[in-house]
């Protein structure tokens, strides 16, 4: 048996890191100077100096580190970063629950035999070893394998360098102040499949809206949801509970910062949340502000440019036949979102004319799983963009006319791979004039 811990600090290496000013709130990160970079040095080699060795005495190995050292909550906040990386387990010969209940039905065991208590522990181990075939140690090992203190640390995980270990301590600091986070508003300009992924996984609430302008008024607000207006990004707000009378829990909080790396993965963005902590007595939340100018570093992995083959070959092929100085159309990847009931869809590509800013969105639908296909045809449905072009791949084995009846500009099918002057010929057809936002 192996066992993973999932990395979230607990609260309370986390409150001696908080600062709070007026109507503020934020994490203080450690330095990456010679002092920290000298403790987590010292943590990593003891860790490494601890494999093969139970849980219990790697935690007594640490609490001697410590000692009565001023940065305890430090010393304990990247152990614990360290200790989510290891991998813990425990192979016993016999089941550890099983073995206890087999001592205990011998009734009572004690150290020395007398009147009223007949078995020895000794005795009782001897018996067991007769029936099993395990030598007392083995036996003695297996007792409470099964208790965490108990558990040997297999694997301290893969290297870490010092530096990389501060960094991951500070982006769980940051992740922290979100446990009592009520909402989540983001402004965000890229990386939108990444985004979106992330805000499903972790099954979080949220509405969007585009940012039109600096001022984004509620009247640009209501004219950018029609088409013919690209924003220069989105408003997303991630909602808490709706329920004043939840506010105590932590578990929507807890979801904002499992969050709070895919954030990372985007280039431009802004990000504030309401924070309350329950040592704070302020009777409003607090607001805690990050940016893309954080040092932060995101430990999730960015997906890659393309998601198919067929993308990144059309994408190769438009730069090699209309790149350069031939350039009229600028082709773009994953640049708007369009929201489609409780949902959003990502067009794969934007293409807009380098003069007059005309503007048209492409899709390639080129996977033929039948509940793909589905969702891809209500989301088209419900966009309702005259704007959008469809780019149906023979293989993905619809019947004819499916697409064409789902509110899209143009539907062009190809059978190996799109015909680029057909593609332009429909761009020019369905091509909009967009006002940019500023």
């Amino acid at each position: 048996m192996v066992c993973h811990k999932h990395l979230m600090l607990k609260s309370e290496l986390i409150r001696p890191r908080i600062k709070i000013q007026d109507d503020r709130i934020s994490m203080r990160p450690i330095e990456a100077n010679y002092r920290y970079l000298g403790i987590a040095t010292d943590l990593i080699n003891l860790f490494k100096a601890h494999t093969h060795q139970s849980r219990g005495q790697l935690h007594n190995a640490l609490r001697d580190y410590e000692g009565d050292s001023l940065d305890y909550p430090v010393i304990r906040g990247l152990a614990s970063v360290l200790e989510a990386r290891c991998d813990f387990g425990s192979a016993p010969p016999i089941d550890p629950a099983e073995l206890r209940e087999q001592l205990f039905r011998r009734g009572p065991v004690t150290s020395r035999q007398d009147l009223f208590n007949l078995v020895t522990r000794e005795q009782a181990f001897a018996e067991m070893t007769t029936a099993t075939g395990l030598t007392p140690d083995d036996l003695e090992a297996a007792l409470f394998a099964d208790l965490a203190e108990e558990q040997i640390l297999l694997d301290p995980g893969p290297p870490v360098a010092p530096g990389d270990l501060i960094a991951r301590y500070n982006l769980e600091l940051a992740r922290g102040l979100l446990y009592w986070a009520r909402e989540m508003r983001i402004r965000v300009a890229d990386s939108y499949k990444d985004l979106f992924k992330y805000i499903k996984l972790f099954k979080l609430m949220y509405t969007i809206r585009p940012i039109l302008s600096a001022l984004d008024s509620t009247e640009e607000v209501a004219a950018g949801s029609e088409q013919g207006l690209r924003p220069p990004g989105y408003h997303v707000t991630l909602h808490g509970p709706i329920s004043p009378f939840v506010q105590s829990t932590i578990r929507y909080g807890l979801q904002f910062a499992k969050f709070l790396p895919a954030l990372l993965l985007c280039r431009r963005w802004h990000m504030e949340a309401d924070v309350q902590p329950p040592h704070y007595a302020g009777s409003e939340p607090l607001r805690y502000t990050l940016t893309d100018n954080t040092p932060l570093r995101s430990h999730f992995k960015a997906s890659g440019m393309f998601d198919s083959q067929l993308e990144a070959d059309f994408a190769a092929e438009f730069e090699e036949k209309y790149g350069g100085a031939k350039r009229k159309w600028e082709l773009v990847r994953e640049d708007e979102l369009i929201v489609v009931g409780d949902t959003v869809m990502i067009p794969d590509f934007s293409l807009t004319h380098r003069k007059d800013g005309r503007r048209a969105l492409l899709e390639i639908v080129g996977f033929w799983h039948p509940h793909y296909l589905r969702r891809k045809l209500e989301k088209i449905r419900l966009a309702g963009r005259s704007d959008l072009i469809l780019l149906i791949y023979s293989s993905a084995n619809v019947a004819e006319g499916t697409f064409e009846a789902a509110s899209a500009g143009e539907v062009l099918n190809f059978t190996r791979k799109p015909v680029l002057k057909d593609v332009l010929a429909a761009v020019e057809r369905c091509a909009i004039p967009v006002e940019r936002g500023t």
